[in-house]
């Protein structure tokens, strides 16, 4: 499945300077910055330490849905 994403200029630029070689995609950018950010459960517990916090609960069949604890 293929997904549009908008992004600022300034966040295509830093996509643009990681380039290594004219051919690289900016998909295989993004696929090499994501991979060293560490797994999505790892971000998540990093970024939510708060158990009073909203998640986001993100799935093909549903957009912008959001469970509370």
């Amino acid at each position: 499945m293929s997904r549009t994403i908008t992004v600022s200029n300034e966040v295509y630029a830093a996509i643009a300077a990681r380039r290594q070689h004219k051919n690289e995609s900016d998909n295989a950018i993004l696929s090499l910055i994501l991979a060293t950010a560490g797994s999505a459960e790892e971000i998540h517990a990093h970024i939510h330490q708060d158990a009073d916090d909203a998640h986001l609960i993100l799935d093909s069949e549903m957009d912008h849905t959001f469970e509370t604890e």
